[in-house]
C-alpha cells in the first residue's frame, strides 16, 4: 500500500521549501522530494523584491536575512566618465510596501535557512536522493512514484506540486510541454573582493556603468562585489572567461587593472525563456516556479515570482482544505500562469535591453515623481500578486 500524506512537494529549492514551511505550519502534513542529496546549493539569483520580502515576512525570517545580507536603497546608472546620470531611491515605494528597499542575500542562504526551520516542524519531512517519476491521478487524489536507492516507493496525497526547476520531473511525468527560446550570448559573474567605491567613488549597491550603448552591472553582496559582464554570441565560454577577454571587453567602463588582479572568481551562465504549456494537471498537480516560467536573470525576477507563486499555492491549498474543495487551487494556480505569461516575461524582457534607448528611458522617467514611484513600484513586482490572498499564513499554534 502507498504511503498516505496530504501534499507532496517536488523540489527541494526556494519554491518548494518555501510552500512546505507554510503547508507544515498550517497544520497540513508535507513530504518534499529531492533529486540532489541536499536542498538546492547552486548560487544563482541574489536580488530580493519588495514585494517578495512583504511575503518573506510573513515567514518571520527577515531578521536572519537581512543579518547575512546587503540592503540596497538606490539604483545609480552611471558613465564611464564617472557622471550620474540617474539614481533611483527606494523610498519612493514608502507606504506601498514594508520593506521600499532591494536586499542581495544568496539563494543559497535561503534554502538553508528554510531547511532548518522545516526540520523543526512535525508535519514535514525531506526526503533527498528521491526524484518524481510517475505521477498517477483518479478522483480521490494523486499516486506519486519515485526512485531511492534504487527501488521505486508510492505517496499517495491530496496534492501534488511540482517545485523542482526547469528540468521538471513532474511537469514531465504529467506530459506537460513548453514553449522555449534561448536568449542570445551569455553572461560572465566576475566576484571580487576590491571595495569597488575606492576604485569608483560614489556607487550604489546597485549601478549600472555605460558607454554608449555598452554597459556592465556591479551589485554589493555581504562579502563580495559581482561584475555582471554580458557576452555577445559567437564568444565561447572558454574565451569570455579568459583575462585577456574580461579586460578588453571592460576596458572602456571600468577601471581592469585594479580590478582583474583582485578577481576571486568567475563563471558563466546563459539565459532561456520557458513556460509551460499549463501550470496544472488534471485536478491535483500544481506547478510553480522554473517548472512553469524561465526568464533572463536580469533584477533577479524569476526567482522572486517563483516565490510569489510559493505563497499562492500555499495559501490555496489551505483554503482548499478548510472548505473542502479543490477550487481555490486551480483558480490560484491558473492567475499565477496569467502572471508569468502577461506581466513576468514581458516585463524581465523589457529589463534585459540595454543601450542608449533604455538609458534614455530611465533618465526620463526619473524626471516625473509619480512615473518614478510606478516604475519602482513594478520593478518591485508589487504588480505580480495575483492570486495571493492578504492573510497571513501562521500555524494556529503560533497565534
Amino acid at each position: 500500500m502507498p504511503e498516505r500524506r496530504t501534499a507532496v512537494v517536488s523540489g527541494a529549492g526556494p519554491v518548494g521549501l518555501t510552500l512546505a514551511l507554510q503547508l507544515a505550519r498550517a497544520g497540513i502534513d508535507v513530504t518534499v522530494l529531492e533529486l540532489r542529496d541536499t536542498v538546492n546549493l547552486t548560487s544563482k539569483a541574489s536580488t530580493f523584491h519588495a514585494a517578495t520580502l512583504d511575503l518573506l515576512d510573513t515567514l518571520g525570517i527577515i531578521p536572519q536575512m537581512l543579518a547575512r545580507g546587503t540592503r540596497v536603497d538606490h539604483v545609480q546608472y552611471r558613465a564611464a566618465n564617472g557622471d550620474i546620470l540617474a539614481r533611483l531611491d527606494f523610498e519612493a515605494l514608502r507606504g506601498k510596501t514594508g520593506f521600499p528597499f532591494r536586499l542581495h542575500y544568496e539563494q543559497i542562504h535561503l534554502c538553508g535557512l528554510l531547511e532548518g526551520l522545516l526540520a523543526d516542524e512535525p508535519l514535514a519531512d525531506i526526503r533527498f536522493l528521491s526524484g518524481v517519476t510517475t505521477v498517477a491521478e483518479d478522483a480521490d487524489g494523486v499516486t506519486v512514484g519515485y526512485e531511492h536507492a534504487g527501488k521505486t516507493h508510492e505517496i499517495r496525497a491530496d496534492y501534488l506540486f511540482g517545485c523542482d526547476g526547469g528540468l521538471s520531473g513532474v511537469r514531465a511525468a504529467c506530459g506537460i510541454g513548453f514553449e522555449e527560446k534561448p536568449y542570445p550570448g551569455m553572461v560572465v559573474r566576475l566576484y571580487t573582493d576590491l571595495t569597488l567605491p575606492e576604485a569608483l567613488p560614489g556607487i550604489d549597491g546597485i549601478t549600472y556603468i555605460y558607454n554608449g550603448d555598452d554597459s556592465v552591472s556591479l551589485l554589493k553582496m555581504h562579502d563580495c562585489w559581482r561584475i555582471i559582464v554580458r557576452v555577445p554570441e559567437g564568444v565561447s565560454e572558454g574565451e569570455a572567461l579568459s583575462d585577456a577577454w574580461l579586460r578588453a571587453r571592460m576596458r572602456d567602463l571600468l577601471p581592469v587593472d585594479d580590478i582583474m588582479p583582485r578577481v576571486t572568481g568567475r563563471d558563466t551562465y546563459a539565459a532561456r525563456l520557458r513556460l509551460a504549456d499549463a501550470a496544472t494537471h488534471g485536478r491535483r498537480v500544481f506547478l510553480a516556479g522554473d517548472a512553469v516560467h524561465l526568464t533572463n536573470t536580469r533584477g533577479g525576477m524569476n526567482l522572486n515570482a517563483g516565490l510569489h507563486d510559493a505563497f499562492a499555492l500555499a495559501r490555496a491549498a489551505i483554503a482548499a482544505k478548510e472548505q473542502g474543495s479543490l477550487e481555490p487551487l486551480a483558480t490560484a494556480a491558473h492567475a499565477r500562469e496569467r502572471v508569468a505569461r502577461d506581466v513576468l516575461i514581458p516585463r524581465t524582457d523589457q529589463n534585459v535591453k540595454t543601450g542608449r534607448a533604455r538609458l534614455a528611458e530611465i533618465i526620463e522617467t526619473t524626471q516625473d515623481p509619480a512615473r518614478l514611484a510606478d516604475f519602482l513600484a513594478r520593478q518591485a513586482m508589487l504588480d505580480m500578486l495575483d492570486g495571493i490572498a492578504p492573510a497571513k499564513i501562521t500555524a494556529a499554534a503560533q497565534e
